[in-house]
């Protein structure tokens, strides 16, 4: 019995070793896509939506405040083919349309530093009490980073159907997470976030 358990636990081992280990380029390569719809809504209801051709911006950046250059109008373009799609007519702001749509893009620049421990590096190169037996412990090195993030949110708010309050209520909304790379690569996974949005968003029609 015992020898049968030391077999299956090397066997365990060998297989865990052969595994193939995740491309984390791959995990990071697009935005996740998270969408929402309000309980009960018949979004059939709906026909006619207004966009604005630019997006509001939020970042470390005091001075920044939209996003108006091509990579915006690519998404833009996008929410509106996906509109188009799904049965709905853009119009202009006078003609009172049923829907708006309010974008908003988040960007955040998180730095920090790592105090890796005597762990990392040549295995037991440096023993946890090399540096002094009191806690916290004092590593002789550190590493700064510094992450770029982004989210891109949008929100399908109901026009006609608003109370004496002038209160609006948000219909459908979508947010798209991750982290950011060049501006070309941006608006790319933004674009594809938006149209997985829409994708996994069925109910989301006109008729």
């Amino acid at each position: 019995m015992k020898r049968n358990t030391t077999l299956l636990l090397a066997l365990l081992i060998y297989l865990s070793a052969c595994r193939k280990e995740p491309d984390l380029s791959e995990l990071s390569g697009n935005f996740v896509v998270q969408t929402d719809a309000a309980s009960g809504t018949n979004f059939s209801a709906y026909k006619t939506y207004y966009i604005s051709d630019t997006i509001a911006l939020v970042s470390d950046n005091k001075k920044d405040s939209i996003l108006i250059g091509a990579g915006a109008q690519q998404v833009i373009a996008a929410i509106k083919q996906n509109m188009s799609a799904r049965g709905y007519t853009f119009v202009p702001k006078i003609a009172k349309p049923d829907l708006g749509i309010n974008t908003v893009a988040f960007k955040n620049v998180t730095v920090g530093v790592v105090y890796p421990g005597w762990w990392w590096g040549y295995p037991g190169y440096w023993d946890p009490w090399y540096w002094g037996w009191y806690y916290p412990y004092y590593y002789p090195w550190s590493v700064a980073y510094a992450v770029t993030t982004g989210s891109l949110i949008g929100e399908l708010i109901d026009l006609k159907n608003v109370d004496a309050s002038q209160k609006l209520q948000v219909i459908w909304t979508f947010s798209l997470n991750g982290a950011l790379g060049s501006d070309q690569t941006n608006t790319t996974r933004a674009v594809d976030g938006v149209n997985q949005a829409f994708t996994q968003s069925e109910y989301l029609k006109a008729n």
